[in-house]
């Protein structure tokens, strides 16, 4: 009896988990003051280059943030070094300014699509590293960033 319960509880933690989830990563922001030299970098592996990614971006911020929306440069290491870079903005607000997102209590939780279907180059170690491209040097109010990838369709 009891193998047959531990067997159910293995199935059912097994099927909680997100098909295709390569990388689900997060990294807090210290005093919710993201400088410009504080570039959080997120690895992972890419073992099946035959298909697509997509990468989402994770956002936790205060309801006290200042913008209607964030930019970032976002720096995508190959396995070979090369680094690519490119400007991505997000509109965390409808057009009355309420927040697209998910509120709890003082924050205000985010997974926005930031690259969908994205070829890889090939299998092996990557890294993703978000840099903040606001006007301040120091934005107020971001409690934490991160990453999700997820495998997407076959390359055809």
């Amino acid at each position: 009896m009891s193998r047959w319960i531990f067997a159910c509880l293995i199935l059912l933690i097994s099927s909680c988990s997100e098909e295709g989830k390569i990388a689900d990563q997060v990294r807090e922001i210290p005093g919710t003051k993201w400088n410009y030299d504080q570039i959080p970098e997120f690895p992972f592996v890419i073992d099946k280059p035959s298909m697509t990614y997509n990468f989402f971006l994770k956002l936790r911020i205060q309801k006290s943030y200042p913008y209607e929306n964030l930019y970032l440069l976002t720096h995508i290491r190959t396995p070979d070094g090369k680094i690519q870079t490119k400007r991505v903005n997000f509109t965390l607000t409808d057009d009355l300014g309420r927040p697209l997102g998910k509120s709890t209590g003082n924050s205000i939780d985010y997974e926005l699509p930031m690259f969908v279907n994205r070829k890889m180059e090939g299998a092996g170690q990557y890294s993703v590293a978000l840099e903040q491209n606001l006007r301040d040097s120091v934005v107020n109010g971001i409690e934490s960033i991160g990453v999700k990838i997820k495998e997407g369709n076959p390359v055809f």
